[in-house]
């Protein structure tokens, strides 16, 4: 009887975990804001503070495994309450299964747009978005939605506005209410001649967190680059930049489908 007593009590725990998978206080002004972020750049202590308590979450600081400090880093939190998505069964439909789907639709980031802080406008991010069938073999494949995300790794490129044709490593892992895609370029990123990133010297982590009636949705973005003053403004607008703008496109096709 006892240990009945404690099993009921440890899942019962191990619920109110789950469910509190941010600090009351980080809940209470992501909910009441709809964002929150940090940014920490060269020699700043990286204090990340908004990463939700979760399994994945957790795994997606493992990512960067270079010797060199990241000269960039930002996360940023952002509450999107289900009842948004405009469809009247939006938070019985907003499951973590369609989430998965969602952000493996690559061709589906074409178009996308970004604010440039540097023209003062909208501008296009992605010119062009498709999965690759390998590193050496960069043939358009179609976008692979079948079954679940996890344990599947993923190739893709994109037109980007700022460095062209970029290539990144994508791997994602997926669980009862969570999944997570980590971005990694297997190609340098360059502005025209100058390589601005070095392969695997970029990491753009996106997790989705079901929360019930919402979802919590974590972003870092952690990047190394030449010190160099007029490219690492160019850098740090154009990573901060894409924060948002993936998150836009996210909404956008949880909202469509």
């Amino acid at each position: 009887m006892k240990r009945i007593i404690l099993y009921t009590a440890f899942f019962a725990f191990s619920a109110f975990v789950s469910a509190q998978s941010v600090a009351p206080e980080i809940l209470e002004k992501v909910k009441s804001s709809g964002e929150v972020q940090n940014v920490f750049l060269n020699d700043d202590e990286v204090r990340l503070s908004l990463v939700p308590n979760t399994e994945l979450s957790s795994h997606a600081l493992t990512h960067w495994d270079n010797s060199e400090k990241p000269r960039l880093t930002t996360e940023k939190l952002f509450y999107l309450d289900k009842k948004s998505l405009g469809s009247e069964n939006s938070v019985s439909s907003a499951s973590i299964e369609k989430v998965s789907k969602v952000i493996r639709k690559i061709s589906t980031m074409k178009g996308t747009e970004y604010y440039s802080n540097r023209h003062k406008k909208w501008e296009t991010l992605y010119h062009e978005a498709y999965l690759v069938k390998s590193p050496t073999e960069k043939i358009r494949i179609p976008d692979d939605t079948d079954g679940s995300a996890d344990g599947k790794t993923l190739y893709c490129m994109q037109d980007d506005n700022s460095f062209g044709k970029c290539y990144y490593k994508l791997t994602y892992k997926q669980r009862t209410n969570e999944v997570s895609v980590c971005f990694d370029n297997f190609e340098p990123l360059k502005f025209g001649p100058i390589t601005a990133a070095k392969s695997h010297h970029v990491k753009i982590n996106l997790v989705v967190v079901d929360e019930g009636d919402h979802f919590l949705v974590y972003l870092m973005v952690q990047a190394y680059y030449p010190r160099i003053a007029l490219l690492e403004d160019k850098m740090i607008d154009s990573f901060n930049a894409r924060v948002d703008s993936i998150y836009k496109w996210f909404v956008a096709q949880m909202s469509a489908n």
